[in-house]
């Protein structure tokens, strides 16, 4: 891809796909681990906010892998060309390790969800639908949110790798 706007809807493509994904996983998850409960508890080894911590590690974690994996491999082969001025961030550049650290982020921010939900709105327990809803929305905002950043990440750590491209001709304008 060349240019910015091949960058920008390479961008917005694989949000969108790492965001749908990260939906139906986590409406999947719902009906396998809660399906037959009408309400669901925050609290206790089966709630709401003991499940928040696999769903926020699963999404952290394979929705920045295979974003930063796959675009990494785009790059070497030529499949996407990009730009960038900006330095390299200071990430391990292995995808997999990236990808722990956004497990960690992703099971801590979805576990403040939670525990807002709980402590701040005083949520107790949740309908079977209702929990379903929330859960596949955050999954959604939250896996759209992880491969966006994964991506853009990538873009700029992994742009080097691109054939042809030496680390002086990476001085284009592009902004991602």
């Amino acid at each position: 891809m060349a240019g910015d706007s091949s960058t920008a809807a390479y961008i917005t493509r694989e949000t969108l796909i790492g965001g749908t994904i990260n939906a139906l996983f986590s409406l999947l998850f719902v009906f396998i681990v809660f399906a037959g409960q009408p309400m669901v508890a925050m609290t206790g080894s089966s709630g709401l906010l003991i499940d928040s911590l696999p769903q926020g590690l699963a999404i952290g974690l394979l929705g920045s892998f295979f974003p930063s994996f796959l675009t990494r491999n785009r790059l070497r082969k030529g499949d996407i060309e990009t730009r960038t001025q900006l330095p390299r961030s200071p990430l391990p550049q292995q995808p997999f390790l990236r990808a722990l650290l956004f497990a960690l982020l992703g099971a801590a921010l979805t576990a403040l969800l939670f525990v807002l939900l709980y402590l701040v709105g005083e949520v107790e327990q949740l309908s079977f639908m209702v929990a379903a809803i929330v859960k596949v929305v955050w999954g959604g905002l939250l896996g759209a949110v992880v491969a966006n950043t994964a991506l853009r990440l990538a873009l700029r750590d992994y742009s080097s790798q691109q054939p042809g491209i030496s680390s002086s001709a990476q001085a284009s304008n592009i902004s991602y």
